[in-house]
């Protein structure tokens, strides 16, 4: 997922989080923890960037 956007990744990471609430499935954790970095570090990169 290094080349998509961070809207996208938002996205995906909505659509994955109400997927498991849905099924009461959190076998995919590790893929949350995942995104959540990506995002958090792009965001944090993004308002560096901007300073």
């Amino acid at each position: 997922m290094n080349n998509t956007s961070i809207d996208e990744k938002e996205v995906y990471l909505k659509e994955l989080v109400m997927k498991s609430l849905k099924e009461k499935n959190f076998s995919d954790h590790d893929l949350l923890d995942t995104l959540f970095a990506e995002v958090k570090q792009e965001i944090q990169q993004n308002a560096n960037n901007s300073c």
